[in-house]
């Protein structure tokens, strides 16, 4: 399994989803190891599985080195839509972006321009990015699309995006995402927090996650009813690629005493955070599916999306937003504040979970390879 470089240091939905595939994978007799290094020998491998196509060049690299062994290549692309990607930096830019917005209409450039930047802080990129700029980064993408044997998605609107985006015809199977065993379990968890029904966000603290705009939903929330409402933030801060939006979310922090940051939390200790939130909400601008919020349902917390994506697995189960309006987000977390408490069904606990996905994948696997 190969992610983008800085994965297994930087964490992110495509961590969760790599490090729990392969635990489940590995518990069907599959023999899995983890790579974020394009220089890596994968010659004794049977079978490479490429994570994430949005943004990055190291892709491309991974994929040309399978090709050459005639390994076969299995990609899942965690793409967004470019459109909703677009909107965000013409909308709503801080740091880089403001300057990549002017410079650069075309998204993919906007992209190779912020990648020119990281690599300044991280050399193993340089050669990645730079032969993104000889082959531009869409070209790079096209041609991994070509060279992979089956792609997987999450959702069906992500496979329509990709081929429409890219113009290619791609072998695709959805497989939806889940959530980790400890999510499965009735389990009577201690109120770490000290707090009950709180609203809670959970994701990197960064301007597409839309933290800011989420504080003022909240604070306008608690004017109208007059109460006490608690805000829980759970996330990395991302200081070094969103040092502006970072600072402005951490005054709002100092300022309001109703508001509380969590740096970190280990993946077992989730469950008591969502446990004792009333709601939890995603107000991205942009994601492949809210996997925070499918986790939120399963411990029985109220759910706030936005996006079409989230909608195809969370269906009537959330209200939904418009990430760029205040008042939408307030109408969103004011329905699911006051709502019951929500109860999925079976079929829904059964279909998404890790060890689901990996069983379906590992059908993929044996069909690339020709196994019966």
């Amino acid at each position: 399994m190969q992610g983008r470089i800085g994965l297994l240091n930087e964490g992110g939905g495509d961590k969760v989803q790599i490090e729990n595939t392969a635990l489940e994978l590995r518990k069907l007799g599959v023999e899995v190891d983890i790579s974020t290094n394009i220089d890596d020998d994968i010659r004794k491998y049977d079978l490479v599985h490429i994570f994430q196509l949005d943004w990055i060049a190291e892709n491309y690299f991974y994929a040309k080195e399978a090709y050459k062994f005639g390994k076969p290549i299995v990609l899942s692309p965690i793409h967004h839509n470019i459109n909703e990607v677009k909107r965000f930096d013409d909308d709503y830019a801080f740091d880089l972006r403001r300057l990549s917005k002017f410079l650069f209409k075309d998204q993919f450039k906007r992209d190779i321009f912020k990648n020119l930047h990281r690599s300044v802080f991280d050399h193993k990129k340089i050669k990645p990015t730079s032969f993104s700029l000889i082959l531009g980064l869409k070209e790079m993408h096209r041609r991994v699309l070509a060279m992979s044997d089956k792609v997987l998605v999450q959702t069906e609107l992500e496979a329509k995006d990709i081929i429409k985006t890219y113009q290619v015809d791609i072998k695709w199977k959805k497989v939806p995402n889940g959530v980790g065993e400890v999510f499965l379990h009735d389990t009577k968890y201690e109120n770490s927090l000290g707090l009950k029904d709180y609203i809670l966000c959970v994701g990197r603290i960064e301007a597409r996650k839309n933290q800011i705009k989420i504080i003022e939903a909240v604070e306008k929330f608690r004017l109208k009813y007059k109460n006490d409402v608690q805000l829980v933030f759970v996330g990395h801060k991302s200081s070094l690629k969103h040092f502006e939006f970072v600072s402005v979310f951490n005054k709002l922090v100092s300022r309001y005493k109703w508001i509380k940051h969590i740096e970190k939390v280990s993946y077992e200790n989730m469950p008591s955070i969502y446990k004792f939130a009333k709601v939890c909400v995603s107000a991205s601008w942009f994601e492949t599916t809210g996997l925070t919020l499918l986790e939120a349902l399963f411990c029985n917390t109220n759910a706030v999306a936005s996006g079409p994506r989230a909608k195809e697995y969370l269906g009537s189960y959330a209200s939904y937003c418009d990430p760029n309006d205040i008042d939408s987000i307030f109408r969103a977390i004011e329905k699911e504040y006051f709502a019951q408490r929500p109860s999925i069904p079976s079929d829904m606990r059964e279909k998404y979970t890790w060890s689901n996905a990996a069983k379906e994948t590992f059908e993929v696997y044996k069909e690339v390879l020709k196994i019966e």
